[in-house]
């Protein structure tokens, strides 16, 4: 059951198996089809197809090259895809925000490990609907990504991707108060690196808890939505919901401050820049999340 297989874990880690599993909340078998999702795998013209292209565009990596069009690439001297109107699917490149400001929590998952499930969700739901689907996976230490590709294949790449990130961004937390002399990765770094993999048109959802988002985020967010359409998972702890009273210690890059918790004011800030936002509670499971 695949009730069975999503909850059964700490709350801790990411798990390529419960990624996998929430294909079944997207409308997909639990048991992906891998003989249908291999990369290069047959297909011929689709019914209805006609000869009328739609529209020309580069040649990017993770596109299929049996649609590059000779003509036109011999016109501009570098390939060409064409694109007829059967093949102009949703397409979406997932972010995720691994950074160790994101490996916390105090009920329920951790902030990141809520971030993953959340995003695996959002992709398994464009698979779904039959469109193409990447991943920007960023941590302390680097950077993953993977060009948007369709079909499962595409998916079960990226569950990879999510939970072997995951576990480097845990293993190197302990290491983080050691770090001297590099400058912290931030949302805007993040955004920009966003900016120049996706795929104008497309959808660029991004799960994160809004820290450190750099000086010039507004700007960053307003040149990728010139380009795409950005949507914000927005992941908080319980802590952040109702934070408590009195006075707290904790380590903030690598040094022990001390303070007090206020209410999160992040929902507010990414709205007031027109970014589509929908909150993720880390305390609930993905069973609360959907029937919310």
């Amino acid at each position: 059951m695949l009730q069975d297989r999503t909850t059964s874990h700490s709350g801790t880690e990411v798990s390529t198996e419960r990624l996998i599993a929430m294909a079944g909340y997207a409308g997909l078998s639990q048991d992906v089809n891998f003989a249908r999702s291999v990369v290069g795998s047959a297909s011929g013209p689709k019914r209805g197809e006609g000869g009328d292209i739609y529209d020309l565009r580069p040649f990017q990596e993770g596109d299929d090259p049996r649609h590059i069009d000779p003509a036109a690439s011999a016109r501009s001297g570098r390939p060409q895809l064409r694109n007829r109107h059967e093949q102009m699917d949703r397409t979406a490149l997932l972010v995720a925000d691994f950074r160790s400001s994101m490996l916390w929590g105090t009920k329920g998952r951790l902030r990141s490990v809520a971030a993953a499930e959340a995003l695996s969700m959002a992709g398994w739901q464009v698979v779904a609907d039959g469109g193409q689907v990447g991943c920007l996976c960023c941590w302390d230490r680097g950077v993953e990504t993977r060009a948007p590709k369709p079909r499962e294949a595409a998916m079960l790449g990226i569950t990879e991707i999510l939970a072997r990130l995951h576990g480097f961004a845990m293993d190197a937390a302990s290491d983080a108060a050691e770090q001297t002399g590099s400058e912290p990765l931030t949302l805007c770094d993040m955004l920009e690196r966003a900016t120049a993999l996706a795929r104008p048109g497309s959808d660029v959802v991004l799960a994160t808890g809004f820290d450190n988002p750099g000086p010039n985020f507004a700007a960053t967010a307003t040149a990728l939505m010139r380009k795409c359409h950005l949507s914000v998972l927005l992941v908080q702890d319980a802590l952040e919901l109702q934070p408590p009273s009195g006075v707290f210690a904790a380590r903030i890059s690598g040094r022990v401050r001390r303070g007090v918790f206020g209410q999160s004011t992040s929902l507010e800030q990414l709205s007031a820049l027109g970014i589509r936002v929908r909150p993720v509670s880390a305390a609930q499971s993905i069973d609360m999340e959907l029937s919310r």
